[in-house]
């Protein structure tokens, strides 16, 4: 077993996760704890299912107070198309509305492999005003296989999945993109896809978005809802949009904030990150440059090639930390991805290349373990890139055939020359145990409530024109654009968004028409 050297050549994408658990968002004034109501008293809607549903669709879940909030666990069929077979686990948390209850509101940070549960339990106050939490319980669920739910998993010693992160093979690089090199990346792939159905069996076919879709609308019923009311953010914006391909006359009051194009193939949706985070990164440039104390000199053009040039030493001259490790380009690309999600990690972006620079590899591989919960010890904080590669896996078919590989490459360096190389090769799909279970393609939901879709003009990890694909194939899609950076633009302090967004939720009452914040 061994990890190829580059990026993410060996693995499916970056994460699309909501940045707010790092902060970014404005503290609204939060309600007090003598404001919450008392106990639940959610109740099925009673609603005609198919027969083999009714043991889930009417379910009563015991719910037990966990720390000011609710907590419970839903039981879901394990193959929504073979819902007499086995059934899984759902952990789902609950911050009841502060005042009067009008609803609830179905949340998704994204990933895939975030937790729905830890961001309400952690920043529950934050994710939507609180004139809308006011009124609505904000209800966070883990996925399936993703921490608290049924979940999955690629190993037995965490060591082993570190090793693949974070491994140098020994010997001289191949070629980039030459059979050679190709070679060992699906060697990788095939190790990792294999241990993950070891560990995980046959489970591991059926956590893909669509099934994740079906159990949102089990949640919906369970809560009492006709409607499902809905703030999906970066990957949950393909959740959302997804149940309302499923289920567009379920639809309610529904924001999907950092969108996801739902027809974006695997080579597409890189591309689309690769140009994102080029983007962020060129004005991350124009930034350090402008601040006086950046650790690149001359011009903006002479600062990327500064970059790459930096990225590429590594390559051949990896840096050795006091544990022992080498950084290398993997793990450095991944510390510069990380921090740039939003401009308030700027500061620390030109820290940790500076560092780079004198030949100090520790900030950034801080850096990079962070933003895979690696704890101190080595271990993973949860199983959320386990989850992320398996989801990716099953959305969208891989490309295997080295030559088409190598024509994408192409393709994508020219959009992004600076980070292009980190993003191109075989990715941890192309050996997968399983075939995908969805393929990507327009989404219409006719029927549906309006949608409101909110792009940022300037958002690295899902592209503006993502947001604006999906507003327009979503028949009562309405565009929100924001000129501004970040990873995520409701409830972040601009008027413009938050506003009409908050209106929506409270009154049903969407824009009429595209708006430009």
């Amino acid at each position: 077993m061994h990890r190829t050297r580059r990026g993410l050549a060996a693995l499916a994408a970056i994460a699309v996760t909501a940045i707010a658990l790092t902060g970014c968002i404005l503290p609204p004034q939060l309600p007090g704890d003598s404001q919450r109501l008392g106990p639940p008293q959610w109740s099925p809607t009673g609603e005609q299912v198919a027969p083999e549903l009714e043991q889930f669709y009417g379910q009563q879940v015991d719910w037990a107070e966990c720390a000011g909030l609710y907590c419970g666990t839903v039981t879901a069929p394990m193959d929504w198309d073979d819902p007499s077979a086995d059934s899984i686990e759902l952990a789902v948390t609950v911050a009841p509305a502060t005042g009067e209850r009008r609803g609830a509101i179905l949340y998704n940070p994204g990933g895939p492999g975030a937790s729905g549960v830890e961001y309400v339990r952690d920043f529950g106050d934050y994710l939507l005003h609180p004139d809308v939490r006011e009124h609505y319980d904000l209800v966070g669920f883990d996925p399936r296989g993703v921490g608290g739910s049924t979940p999955i998993s690629c190993y037995d010693d965490p060591q082993e999945l570190y090793d693949w992160l974070w491994e140098i093979p020994e010997g001289p690089a191949p070629e980039p993109l030459s059979d050679e090199d190709l070679e060992e990346q699906l060697e990788s792939s095939r190790w990792f896809g294999e241990a993950c159905l070891e560990h995980t069996g046959p489970y591991l076919e059926l956590v893909g978005t669509e099934q994740v879709a079906s159990d949102m609308d089990l949640l919906r019923a369970l809560f009492g809802e006709e409607q499902l009311d809905y703030l999906g953010v970066s990957y949950g914006t393909l959740i959302g949009a997804t149940y309302a391909d499923l289920f567009p006359e379920r639809v309610g009051r529904m924001v999907l904030d950092a969108a996801v194009a739902p027809d974006a193939s695997d080579f597409e949706g890189t591309l689309f990150q690769a140009a994102g985070f080029e983007l962020a990164y060129g004005n991350f440039v124009d930034d350090c440059l402008a601040s006086g104390e950046c650790p690149f000199t001359g011009s903006k053009a002479d600062a990327l090639a500064q970059t790459r040039a930096l990225i590429e030493s590594l390559e051949e001259e990896p840096i050795p930390v006091a544990d022992g490790r080498e950084l290398g380009t993997g793990a450095f690309f991944i510390a510069i991805a990380a921090n740039l999600y939003a401009d308030w990690q700027w500061e620390l972006l030109r820290e940790i290349i500076a560092d780079v620079q004198a030949g100090n590899g520790e900030s950034a591989f801080a850096a990079a373990d962070e933003y895979y919960g690696i704890e101190p010890d080595g271990s993973f904080a949860d199983n959320s890139l386990e989850a992320l590669i398996t989801v990716n896996c099953l959305d969208s078919p891989a490309v295997t055939d080295f030559e088409q590989i190598r024509a994408n490459a192409e393709e994508i360096m020219a959009a992004a020359p600076t980070l292009g190389p980190d993003f191109v090769g075989i990715g941890s799909c192309a050996a997968w145990p399983f075939e995908a279970t969805r393929e990507p393609h327009e989404i219409t939901a006719p029927g549906a409530e309006p949608i409101i879709v909110i792009g940022g003009v300037n958002d690295p990890a899902t592209s503006y024109q993502q947001a604006v694909d999906l507003a327009d194939m979503l028949e009562s899609g309405v565009l929100i654009s924001v000129d501004a950076e970040g990873h995520g633009q409701y409830n972040n302090g601009n008027a413009c968004v938050d506003r009409p967004v908050n209106d929506y939720f409270l009154t049903g009452t969407a824009p009429a028409g595209a708006l430009d914040c």
